[in-house]
């Protein structure tokens, strides 16, 4: 007899919908707990119900590569995300499987274990991932579809972020408010997004007198990717720096959040001495005290658009490949002190 969904909770120490999760490929399962229950499933035989999209060959499969996990966190901007690609390939007749790719891991297994499921196309949330990282995904018969990152050495769809413009639209509307001595709070971390964000603040910064140009590239400051890392490496910074900028662009929410507790923590007082924008208006922008002026990026539409363009691919609609980027807008809050009033 094989072993029941509530078995396999009872076994694992877990709920039955955390089961429920695991079996049916959807996010809200740390990865740990993920592996544990699909170990007991595997050594008891257990299978999933098959749902009719996947009888007729209408399944996707949404890849969350993670090279190291310091960016692709469970945090609210992918969680919506990865809700929006459940929601909209539902919509459209697709059973969604949700799955890892981890880079510290064997590849050939894991891109075996993705063939497998013989899937109509693959998802790949590429966030952390270099270009050396696509290799394996090449053996893949199936349409690729890249988010949140681009490869222009190779031939993949990509709906991605203007990272680059939705920068320099940050930096801009510090200057626009007056502030000319500019900082940067720049992810220790190495990936595209951050990579194009350092060429946009550099960019609007050449904006300001030359003077001030030249001082902003000696105005970056590399911090921690998460907000604890962050708040450490600002403590560091204001032990050791006499005159701070009066406004720090952040790579993320997450970084803004935590080197504006440091900043608060050391009496610093914001917006009135230094201001901060961030950039993905996570939830946690609204919940900071003051509010978090941020770059507002359309995660809901990443999803639907990465969802549409795989689906074209699969009805046979133009070969060329392109690459889509959703320009971010500035979502202003409390965080930015106007200056020029």
């Amino acid at each position: 007899m094989k072993i029941t969904a509530k078995q396999i909770a009872e076994q694992a120490g877990v709920s039955q919908a955390t089961v429920s999760l695991v079996m049916h490929g959807k996010p809200g399962v740390s990865d740990e707990v993920r592996r544990h229950i699909l170990e007991i499933a595997r050594a008891a035989g257990y299978r999933a119900a098959v749902p009719q999209a996947v009888a007729t060959g209408k399944i996707l499969q949404l890849i969350i590569y993670k090279r190291h996990g310091r960016v692709i966190a469970d945090e609210p901007f992918f969680n919506v995300l990865i809700e929006e690609i459940m929601a909209q390939a539902s919509s459209m007749g697709y059973h969604l499987s949700v799955g890892y790719f981890y880079g510290s891991q064997p590849a050939k297994e894991q891109i075996h274990s993705i063939q497998s499921l013989k899937c109509a196309g693959v998802i790949l949330l590429a966030t952390e991932m270099h270009t050396a990282d696509m290799a394996p995904f090449a053996e893949l018969s199936c349409p690729v579809v890249v988010l949140d990152n681009f490869f222009p050495a190779l031939q993949y769809d990509c709906v991605t972020i203007n990272n680059l413009n939705g920068a320099w639209r940050a930096v801009k509307h510090l200057i626009d408010c007056g502030h000319t001595r500019i900082g940067y709070l720049h992810s220790k971390v190495d990936i595209r997004n951050f990579r194009e964000r350092n060429c946009g603040y550099l960019s609007a910064c050449r904006l300001l007198e030359a003077e001030a140009a030249r001082d902003a590239a000696r105005r970056i400051l590399r911090v921690g990717p998460s907000a604890e890392e962050a708040a450490e490496d600002m403590e560091a910074y204001l032990a050791t720096e006499p005159l701070l900028p009066t406004a720090f662009f952040a790579d993320n929410d997450r970084i803004a959040a935590g080197c504006c507790k440091a900043l608060q923590k050391n009496g610093v007082l914001i917006p009135q001495e230094v201001s901060v924008i961030g950039f993905d208006d996570s939830s946690i922008c609204e919940f900071m005290s003051p509010a978090l002026t941020t770059m507002r990026v359309q995660k809901q539409r990443m999803g639907v658009l990465a969802v549409e363009r795989l689906h074209a691919r699969l009805c046979g609609n133009p070969p060329e490949s392109v690459r889509i980027m959703l320009m971010p807008e500035v979502t202003v809050r409390q965080s930015v002190l106007d200056r020029t009033r």
